[in-house]
């Protein structure tokens, strides 16, 4: 992307949260919201500032990371392998379609008691949870990648001679590898929300606990404070994701257009 439409882009995105902000202020100044339970944007952000400063806030963050990021890396190791073998293997995808049909409706959070009775509270847990709610995007964009792979590519492999490993490697991962990309964005977001979904339910540590330990402590302030870095994060993980796909996948036709 060149650099105008950049300053564009971030200009229209700062208008965008400047907007938010005077809709905030204009509910809490007009007493739709009782103020003490809507504080000034600006208390959030002094109270950010603070909490980050005592470690608490920051402590929370980094051990929701701790089930985070391996969740989402079993959970995508497990989605690309699964994937692919389903677009491969039609015989297979045929087999297990009434399952996966079956599961894939079934929101996490209603297996948090199931979870809790065999696993405990502990960590197996949480990342059983934040695995069985982010595997889908990631198995069903894989299955849809590598299906969509130009059959004219594949042929291109057999009439070189390639072993059917060479052409899985060679041809038919770099060509799902954008639609992997895409899945493994949302996967990450679904990840984050679930982690921190299983921490307020359960009262495991991590930012979730943090929320919920803050509101029933009548710590209004800290408690929109928590949230608005839970966007933060949730807002950051995704650029990320945007910026090493753009490095890494550059013969992606969406990253061509940027």
């Amino acid at each position: 992307m060149k650099l105008a439409p950049r300053l564009a882009n971030a200009m229209k995105g700062a208008v965008g949260v400047a907007l938010a902000v005077a809709c905030w202020e204009i509910v809490r100044a007009g007493g739709i919201v009782d103020p003490r339970d809507l504080p000034s944007f600006a208390s959030i952000v002094r109270s950010v500032a603070i909490d980050l400063a005592g470690g608490e806030l920051a402590i929370a963050f980094l051990t929701t990371f701790s089930s985070w990021a391996p969740g989402l890396l079993i959970a995508t190791v497990g989605g690309v392998i699964v994937g692919a073998a389903l677009a491969m293997l039609p015989r297979l995808e045929l087999a297990t379609r009434p399952l996966i049909e079956f599961l894939r409706p079934i929101p996490s959070v209603a297996l948090i008691p199931v979870a809790l009775l065999i696993l405990g509270i502990g960590l197996p847990m949480q990342l059983f949870m934040v695995v069985f709610a982010s595997i889908w995007p990631v198995l069903f964009s894989t299955k849809a990648g590598v299906e969509g792979v130009d059959p004219r590519f594949l042929e291109t492999g057999r009439v070189l001679h390639l072993s059917k490993t060479a052409r899985l490697l060679r041809i038919i991962l770099p060509n799902a590898l954008p639609s992997i990309a895409t899945g493994l964005r949302t996967a990450a977001a679904i990840a984050l929300a679930v982690a921190i979904t299983v921490e307020m339910l359960t009262g495991r540590a991590g930012i979730g606990f943090y929320i919920e330990n803050v509101r029933l402590n009548g710590l209004i302030t800290e408690m929109w404070a928590a949230i608005l870095m839970t966007g933060v994060l949730g807002y950051l993980i995704n650029m990320l994701f945007m910026a090493v796909e753009r490095m890494a996948l550059p013969w992606s036709l969406e990253n061509r257009d940027r």
